[in-house]
């Protein structure tokens, strides 16, 4: 005899009990073989399926990646080889100028007087290159580009050169600017400081004689005009001691070519192309290692 649990049409029995693991695999396509393989991910499947540890490359594995690397910084070496037999060849003309400072003396410093500066500027301004590079019919900012000067460490002389595809049409140019320089070199403004002093100095003494010698005041007129009378008068003698042995530019080493050519340099371009081979070699062998030791069955 059973019991009743109280409710209409039904009896004490439990209600029957339903497995988990069926419920699972009912979330699995069923085929006519029978329910299909897990979905990598999806339900019925271990979330850690996916790590998979990447595998190792073998011994020859790394000789060919190697030989790979190997083979690209040598064709990068070749590459630059090829290129600098097909650049034109550059030829470099020199030549040495003595700057005597009087007032300033040489030291470690030199770079940074003003007056070796000056003439450093000079060198390289178009007051100085336009009339060459319209001799030789040449751009003034290529002549510019080709043309440098540097002042040697620690003295007065004033390393000047120029770069010319032809070795004699270079000395030549450097002849001609080293020329030029020297014309206008000379500070023509000396002779209108020293026109303009002379005119103040003879102000001041107009000046001082216009004054009364019976005034009473004569002394406290005459104190600030003498002052500046013996200024002026200083700065006169500076200006001709200037003059006949100040700052002046002399060649000590006349303009010659260098025998062998500056550009191009076979070694430094090879150089050059190894380095970029090596570095795409670095990156190849870097994706080629990963695709080679990446898990079996995932995606790349």
């Amino acid at each position: 005899m059973t019991r009743s649990n109280g409710v209409p049409g039904t009896t004490g029995a439990r209600p029957p009990r339903v497995d988990v693991r069926e419920e699972v695999d009912t979330a699995r396509p069923v085929t006519d073989d029978g329910p299909a393989p897990p979905v990598p991910g999806g339900p019925g499947t271990s979330r850690t399926t996916g790590d998979v540890p990447r595998g190792r490359l073998a011994a020859a594995q790394w000789w060919t990646l190697g030989a790979l690397a190997l083979a690209l910084v040598v064709l990068g070496a070749a590459v630059g080889l090829v290129v600098a037999t097909r650049l034109p060849e550059e030829y470099v003309a020199r030549a040495d100028l003595l700057y005597t400072v009087t007032r300033e003396q040489p030291t470690g410093f030199l770079r940074e007087d003003r007056n070796i500066s000056t003439q450093l500027v000079l060198l390289e301004s178009r007051t100085v290159l336009a009339p060459v590079a319209e001799e030789f019919g040449e751009r003034v900012d290529d002549l510019a580009a080709a043309t440098s000067a540097a002042v040697v460490e620690e003295s007065e002389v004033i390393s000047v050169q120029l770069v010319d595809a032809d070795p004699d049409r270079a000395q030549a140019m450097l002849g001609a600017v080293i020329g030029r320089y020297l014309e206008v070199s000379p500070n023509d403004d000396r002779a209108e400081l020293r026109s303009y002093l002379d005119t103040e100095l003879a102000g001041v003494l107009a000046r001082i004689e216009e004054i009364p010698p019976a005034a009473a005041d004569r002394q406290a007129e005459l104190a600030p005009l003498v002052d500046r009378e013996q200024w002026l008068r200083t700065r006169l003698d500076e200006l001709t001691f200037s003059d006949i042995a100040g700052p002046e530019a002399t060649v000590v080493v006349e303009p010659y070519v260098e025998t062998a050519p500056v550009s191009p340099r076979p070694v430094v371009t090879a150089a050059a192309g190894a380095t970029a081979g090596l570095l795409v070699a670095l990156l190849v062998v870097a994706v080629v290692a990963r695709r080679l030791t990446r898990p079996r069955g995932r995606p790349a």
